[in-house]
């Protein structure tokens, strides 16, 4: 079958960190740096002569305490829906955002995808809770401009996402903010028939959130994040995830690969950028402070987040670690545009942000 062949891998990991260029290159207008922000590119075309980088949203602690590291001292976590392009990436010099408008309600941690027509985001959450609303956002004479799409089944925050042509796939995620299980669900939305709204699509094998998902050769592969499941006091507890699943929209079946990733991820930069049939996947979260404090062996300082850069061939099974970020990042959007991968803003620490704009670029 085409999804067996695809997901019969093997596991080969090397570090070969000189293949790759990593530096700064612009930062996002808050200063104080966002975590969970959308971004996207939108490509030349008759109408607009560079890409246009898109970013939005996202969520922060602006009045949070010096070296704050308790929800008293970060005070209200804060969400954005103002909208920023720039048409310089590539040229040289620093990338300059410019603010066009904003979208119809603050969110961060949402599904995010560029389609022809413009910027599609669903879901995420804000200060009101996790939400289901979708709509396609572009540019018209300068200005931002939205039209309301069809709601997502349920609401949905930290998902995995992932766009084949026209159609727009919306996988795992959490439901409401106490939700102690991961969902592993998986909707579809075809934007050239919205009225016909989101079909829900065969359910992944093991819930999951805060994956990323990419695609290649029309499968979809997701990968890491987390599970939940409740604590001793009800609470949601995470269970930090290595493994590798891939979904065929022309037979509606997963497969799980046969190849794990080199540690355990949470938030890395989404969705995984594709470069000359490799998968980027570029820093995240690897739960190692967070398994510490669920054994009472918490280390005095937070290590950040990872900074380490791999690739991922499905046709090998091959990993490889090829570089690092300036800066460990996690929760944090990647576009490609001219062969470049860019990141945008994202957390360091927990509650602390970047507002960096950062480059990988293949060698």
């Amino acid at each position: 079958m085409r999804l067996s062949l695809l997901c019969a891998c093997w596991l080969a990991l090397s570090a070969h960190a000189d293949q790759l260029k990593s530096e700064t290159v612009g930062k996002v207008e808050d200063a104080a740096g966002r975590a969970g922000m959308a971004a996207v590119v939108l490509p030349a075309g008759e109408n607009r002569p560079q890409d246009l980088l898109v970013v939005t949203g996202g969520a922060n602690f602006p009045n949070a305490k010096p070296g704050a590291t308790t929800p008293e001292e970060r005070g209200e976590k804060v969400f954005y829906a103002d909208v920023a392009v720039a048409d310089n990436l590539g040229q040289g010099g620093e990338v300059k955002l410019t603010n066009v408008g904003a979208m119809p309600r603050p969110a961060a941690y949402a599904a995010y995808v560029a389609t022809p027509r413009g910027m599609f985001v669903a879901g995420g959450c804000n200060a009101e809770g996790h939400l289901a609303k979708a709509s396609l956002g572009f540019l018209r004479d300068g200005e931002w401009v939205t039209e309301v799409l069809p709601d997502l089944p349920r609401s949905v925050a930290y998902p995995a996402f992932a766009a084949i042509g026209n159609k727009v796939y919306v996988m795992g995620g959490q439901e409401k903010p106490d939700s102690t299980a991961a969902l592993n669900s998986c909707y579809v939305l075809d934007l050239e028939q919205p009225v016909e709204g989101w079909k829900e699509l065969a359910t992944m094998p093991g819930e999951r959130m805060l994956a990323a998902a990419g695609v290649m050769d029309g499968v979809i592969y997701v990968m890491g994040g987390c599970s939940l499941h409740p604590d001793a006091k009800g609470q949601p507890e995470r269970t930090y995830l290595d493994d590798v699943i891939c979904y065929d929209p022309v037979s509606n079946t997963w497969a799980k690969v046969n190849a794990e990733m080199p540690e355990t991820l949470v938030g890395m930069a989404t969705p995984l950028p594709v470069v000359e049939r490799k998968f980027y996947i570029i820093g995240g979260d690897p739960g190692n402070y967070y398994r510490a404090s669920l054994q009472g062996t918490t280390p005095a300082e937070h290590p950040g987040q990872s900074r380490a850069i791999y690739t991922y061939t499905p046709t090998t099974g091959a990993w490889e670690k090829v570089g690092e970020l300036p800066e460990g990042i996690a929760t944090f959007p990647a576009v490609i545009s001219g062969g470049r991968i860019y990141t945008v803003s994202g957390e360091i620490f927990p509650g602390v942000r970047t507002p960096r704009i950062h480059t990988v670029t293949p060698q």
